[in-house]
């Protein structure tokens, strides 16, 4: 089963505490929101989600999908450096929502009053297909990595 994925404008972000304590909670499946201006192609997310949770069944470094998951969307081999390449940060202007279960992304909707706006379209790099060799290469070194 593949992770859905929603892209969200972050219109202000006061809410950015309340963002980060709800990553940092436990959900029903999966749940992650990264910076969406770091995000290559639909591809790239689906095959880290994959990736990542192949990697928690064989791995005793990793406790949690979702920081294999960001590890492997950014090519850093340290789960901090990773948060601060792809994470939500004071920068964020547009998120994207990664997840399994509807609960989760409701929950998440109404974290912020109305500062998250739905978007239906995700923008994606006009270069993502040159990209792909670099971002699956890193993607690769921080699978061996682990």
């Amino acid at each position: 089963m593949s992770p859905k994925i929603r892209y969200y404008n972050l219109l202000a972000w006061e809410c950015l505490s309340s963002i980060r304590d709800f990553l940092g909670a436990s959900h029903d499946d999966f749940f992650s929101a990264i910076d969406a201006t770091k995000a290559i192609s639909i591809e790239q997310i689906t095959i880290a989600y994959h990736r990542a949770k192949r990697i928690l069944e064989h791995s005793e470094k990793i406790k949690r999908t979702e920081s294999a998951f960001l590890m492997l969307m950014t090519g850093e081999k340290q789960i901090s450096r990773a948060q601060e390449e792809g994470g939500i940060s004071s920068s964020t202007t547009s998120i994207l929502a990664v997840y399994v279960n509807e609960k989760d992304i409701l929950d998440f909707e109404n974290l912020c009053n109305g500062k998250l706006k739905a978007n239906p379209e995700i923008p994606l790099p006009e270069k993502a297909l040159d990209m792909d060799g670099v971002v699956f290469t890193r993607m690769a070194k921080v699978e061996l990595s682990i």
